[in-house]
């Protein structure tokens, strides 16, 4: 089974304590305006409410599929949805208002200091233009507003000894391609063909070290007043649903057949794993809040 969105992912208990945590590093609930950048299927969005009830929110993300989602969730839990990119109304019921639209991140249809909150989770890693974002996230806050993320996609992600794991879960899905593919030509079909340098742009962003993260908060303004470096533990479920995104299939095995990808990464994820001796791998996740001077 192969996904176009990370929603698989975002429902194992991992991701969303990760999240929560994340967002338990600060006092919400005084937050009347919040913007969710690269919302994605609403996950994070959820939490956002929880730990901020009494807030208007708006998701954007540039993946109509993604907002589809996102809407799905918000109206099972009885919010009454707009699918547009204005601040509203209180909705029916005294819930706050809830929107979602497709946009990139980076560029917000918000008039300046429209949200007194802004956070980009599990997503920033992803923009190109680390800059651009940042910019536009200080733009859309009002003074003294808070703006975080988390990701983890940064210099320093990896703890110390992780790195044999994911260079074995990659040799096991070409050892598994390669298999199946002398097997399909045994049949006397087609094999597997790989074509080259089908890189995601998003795979070819450098990562950010935790300080020209803070430096580059600092040129656009921002003051930073949380930083932590989370650990979380990744097990063999979390490995074979991350695998079936396709997303990441694409950046991991470019160039094979995205569905062949996704169903190998799926199926060497726990002999990867198992044959590194441990139940578990540690990953780190930044965590990083600041202020709007």
């Amino acid at each position: 089974m192969n996904s176009t969105t990370y929603e698989a992912f975002s429902t194992l208990p991992q991701y969303v304590e990760a999240n929560e945590k994340f967002l338990g590093r600060q006092p919400l609930g005084h937050l009347s305006r919040i913007l969710d950048l690269a919302c994605g299927n609403g996950a994070v969005s959820e939490l956002l409410v929880k730990a901020a009830p009494q807030a208007d929110l708006n998701g954007l993300d540039r993946d109509p599929v993604q907002i589809e989602l996102a809407i799905r969730r918000f109206e099972q839990l009885g919010y009454r949805v707009s699918r547009s990119a204005q601040t509203g109304a209180r909705c029916a019921a005294g819930k706050p208002a809830v929107a979602f639209a497709v946009a990139p991140a980076d560029e917000p249809p918000f008039p300046e200091a429209a949200f007194d909150g802004v956070v980009i989770a599990n997503a920033i890693h992803m923009l190109p233009d680390k800059e651009k974002l940042v910019a536009a996230a200080w733009r859309v806050l009002e003074p003294g507003g808070l703006f975080g993320f988390n990701s983890a996609f940064y210099a320093g992600t990896f703890p110390e000894g992780t790195h044999q794991f994911y260079v074995g879960w990659l040799n096991e899905a070409v050892r598994h391609l390669q298999t199946l593919s002398d097997r399909l030509q045994a049949e006397g079909q087609p094999p597997i063909r790989r074509v080259r340098d089908k890189n995601r742009k998003a795979f070819r962003n450098r990562w950010y070290s935790t300080a020209e993260w803070v430096a580059l908060l600092e040129r656009q303004g921002f003051q930073v007043n949380d930083l932590n470096e989370r650990v979380v533990m990744l097990d063999g479920h979390c490995f074979a649903a991350i695998g079936a995104y396709t997303g990441f299939a694409e950046v991991l095995l470019n160039g094979y057949p995205v569905e062949t990808a996704t169903a190998a990464l799926q199926k060497t994820a726990q002999p990867a794993l198992a044959a590194t001796g441990a139940s578990a791998v540690p990953r780190n996740w930044l965590e990083l809040w600041a202020i709007k001077k």
